[in-house]
């Protein structure tokens, strides 16, 4: 029989976790195929390159960086832009602090005057006089920009660009559909250690999901490492200022002007990734609740027939929202079955063999699902047991995400992650001895 009773005290426990984990699996399974087509979907040419057209009119643009107690990497970072093709005379630098308490705004001040001064590019300092967030400084730079630039950029500070991006973004806003940029990271430490091992997993399958979604029209997630908007796409649109996702924030509004918001993977940056347990946590949960609130304050993008990205707003909602809930709704119930599995059958061989189909089938779910989670932390060479860790991990840290949001505590303020710092320091210091 498929789903009977399984006899013993524990009958009741075991068919109630059995229910709950089939239903959970069920729905996890099937957002996973919908990424997974639609992955396939968006595997064709990219509608975002303009095959032949060079660049006729380079736009003015204006880049932001965002500070706070950066002081191990604010000269790396204005190196890093300084050393960007591009005409000194339509690129403006705006560094704009949130009150640092170190030697962030005098460290620029200084390569400023000592070096800046000398490439005709124009730079600017603007000082918070408290830190309200980034989606607060990133609102005033906007608003603060020269006027003749028509591309608005913001680049984080540890973070690292690729020889000829401003190039390129500027060739991508030749079409005139395009309303946001933004690029793919690439990890300097992807090989450190276990843990950055397992960063560079889960960027991998996002970076499909974006790319695909960029060819089908747009995607609703951006980096804010590297990110750029056409003026006139966000002008209309102010962030959220007690929120964050603020680079995703405004990759939605440029849709919702009329545009497209397009992941460019030949576009790449540099960061390091958390090279341990306790930093990455720090970064993925304040990441991810800035991406549970993005989705659900923008739901009526994954309900409107008019929605442009319809079938991707709704997809995103699901592994955001809705898929976390019911990957720890069925782990649980899986531990719950395992146990009065082995309660019922006191790990005898014969009392394997009799259980119901159902029963033995989610009991060597259950045993894979361990497997592969334990395999992937530990690091063991086991196919597939670092991305199902990684992924496993993920689904954890959106749950905590979305338990700080009805708690009502607030990551829109962002904490810095200091041994990425002092990571990219050494490297910097390696680069430009």
């Amino acid at each position: 029989m498929f789903f009977p009773s399984v006899e013993g005290g524990s009958s009741s426990m075991t068919n109630y976790s059995l229910a709950i984990q089939i239903v959970s699996t069920v729905i996890v399974v099937f957002i996973l195929l919908w990424s997974i087509l639609t992955i396939n979907r968006g595997a064709h040419p990219d509608k975002t390159r303009l095959h032949g057209s060079p660049i006729t009119d380079l736009p003015s643009m204006t880049i932001v960086l965002p500070t706070w107690n950066e002081s191990k990497v604010i000269k790396g970072k204005l190196e890093d832009i300084r050393s960007q093709e591009y005409p000194d005379e339509l690129l403006e630098i705006i560094v704009i602090d949130s009150s640092s308490n170190d030697e962030t705004v005098s460290l620029a001040k200084e390569w400023i005057s000592s070096v800046g001064v000398n490439d005709g590019r124009h730079y600017r300092i603007i000082e918070e006089e408290t830190r309200n967030g980034k989606s607060v400084s990133i609102n005033r730079a906007f608003e603060a920009a020269r006027e003749q630039s028509t591309i608005l950029m913001m680049s984080d500070v540890d973070c690292r660009l690729s020889g000829g991006t401003l190039l390129e973004i500027a060739e991508r806003f030749q079409d005139k559909e395009i309303g946001a940029v933004t690029g793919r990271q690439i990890l300097l430490n992807s090989n450190q250690s276990i843990k950055t091992q397992q960063e560079g997993s889960y960027r991998d399958f996002f970076t499909k999901m974006r790319v695909a979604e960029s060819n089908i029209h747009s995607t609703p997630i951006f980096h804010g490492e590297c990110a750029a908007y056409r003026r006139s796409a966000i002008s209309n649109h102010k962030l959220v200022e007690n929120s964050n996702a603020d680079d995703s924030q405004m990759a939605v509004s440029a849709v919702r002007s009329g545009f497209r918001s397009v992941y460019v993977p030949t576009i790449e940056f540099y960061e390091m990734a958390p090279p341990n347990g306790r930093s990455s946590r720090i970064q993925k949960v304040r990441r991810a609740q800035g991406l549970v609130r993005h989705f659900w304050r923008n739901m009526d993008l994954a309900l409107s027939p008019k929605s442009p990205i319809r079938g991707i707003m709704a997809l995103e909602f699901s592994l955001h929202i809705i898929m976390p809930i019911f990957v720890t709704i069925g782990f649980l119930s899986g531990i719950i079955h395992l146990g009065s599995i082995a309660k019922v059958i006191e790990l005898n061989v014969d009392g394997i063999q009799k259980l119901p189909t159902a029963n033995l089938a989610m009991l060597l779910l259950d045993v894979a699902v361990v497997i592969l989670i334990s395999s992937g932390s530990l690091g063991l060479p086991i196919p597939g047991s670092r991305l199902s860790y990684t992924f496993f991990i993920y689904m954890l840290t959106i749950m905590r995400a979305l338990s700080m949001i009805i708690a009502g505590k607030s990551l829109h303020i962002w904490d810095q992650v200091p041994s990425v710092r002092d990571e990219l320091s050494h490297h910097d210091s390696r680069e430009n001895p």
